[in-house]
């Protein structure tokens, strides 16, 4: 394999990538959805819910990307790509069934 950056140097950048994303996607949820239950739009909690999703897709995206560095084994991106299009496809069914918007069971 030709590379010109050694894989550790990429995991490292991947991992502060993963972490920075990780946390401001955080926030960004956090604060959509105490907007949405404060103003009571369901339609800014759907998309709280929606940047959440988004943001564990990017980590997931860049996990294999950092995976693949790491091993150089190909076959791992459709294999991420299979997952991504399965949660996906997920998704799409709870948000055709109404459910999109994020409950917090927590509270």
């Amino acid at each position: 394999m030709f590379s010109l950056i050694h894989p550790a140097e990429v995991l490292a950048v991947l991992s502060a990538a993963e972490q920075l994303l990780a946390l401001t996607g955080d926030a960004v949820t956090l604060a959509k959805t105490q907007v949405g239950r404060g103003l009571g739009v369901n339609l800014i909690l759907a998309d709280a819910a929606k940047t959440r999703i988004c943001v564990l897709l990017s980590i997931s995206t860049l996990a294999g990307v950092g995976l693949y560095a790491l091993t150089g084994a190909a076959w791992l991106d459709p294999v991420a790509g299979f997952v991504i299009a399965a949660f996906a496809a997920h998704e799409g069914k709870e948000a055709w069934e109404g459910e999109l918007v994020e409950d917090d069971d927590d509270d």
